[in-house]
């Protein structure tokens, strides 16, 4: 995993309340404020997430700065030279919203867990963004989930077009089905680059975009 200091964090943006994307939003609180004794950073996410049955602990809201609860197609929210806009709420179990991140002239989006629909895909292409970074469980499911399967996270990135597309969050089957070579595969067919991330990856936006360009 590459180095990372929690302690220099200016900020934390939590797209949904499940665990296994909320588990460590304390602790990083804590590390970020040094245990409370730096007020400091911003904390983002949906407003789910700090009432029924919160996520975020109610001692740890009080050694942040700021704390902006995302609402649908919201912001700029500014943090330092970043700033972060939400989409539409997304289909799925709790409160859940894209998010569009925007630096220099670098537009990055993070399509996070959702059910599919023509709505979402249009939503996303709407923002033209330069990286399209796409939460992809299942490989192939006829069910209704509330979840991206492979083909479906592949018609959304073919009508967004980015420059670079980033999938990742596998489940069993997605990692069986090898990654890479999907990823590989779509890049081929649409002549944009596509990366499946792994444990520890590390990007540069920049060169990648520009590299695509």
């Amino acid at each position: 995993v590459p180095p990372c200091s929690p302690r220099e964090l200016d900020a934390i943006v939590l797209s949904h309340k499940h665990l296994d994307h909320s588990s460590d939003v304390n602790v990083l609180i804590e590390a970020m404020t040094s245990g409370g004794f730096r007020r400091r950073g911003a904390l983002l996410a949906p407003s789910d997430a700090f009432d029924f049955e919160p996520v975020v602990l109610p001692y740890a809201r009080q050694f942040v700065d700021r704390i902006e609860r995302l609402q649908p197609n919201s912001g700029p929210y500014r943090i330092g030279e970043v700033e972060l806009s939400t989409s539409s709420q997304h289909v799925h179990a709790v409160q859940t919203y894209g998010l569009h991140f925007a630096h220099a002239g670098l537009r990055v989006a993070y399509l996070p867990c959702a059910r599919y629909s023509d709505d979402l895909a249009a939503d996303y292409a709407a923002r033209r963004p330069d990286v399209l970074i796409l939460n992809v469980l299942r490989h192939r499911d006829e069910a209704l989930v509330d979840h991206l399967t492979w083909p479906l996270a592949c018609r959304i990135v073919a009508e967004v077009r980015p420059k670079v597309a980033v999938f990742g969050h596998f489940g069993t089957k997605m990692l069986e089905a090898d990654p890479p070579r999907l990823a590989q595969a779509l890049e081929d067919e649409l002549g944009l680059r596509a990366i499946a991330a792994y444990d520890g990856l590390e990007l540069d936006l920049e060169t990648l975009v520009a590299a695509a360009a």
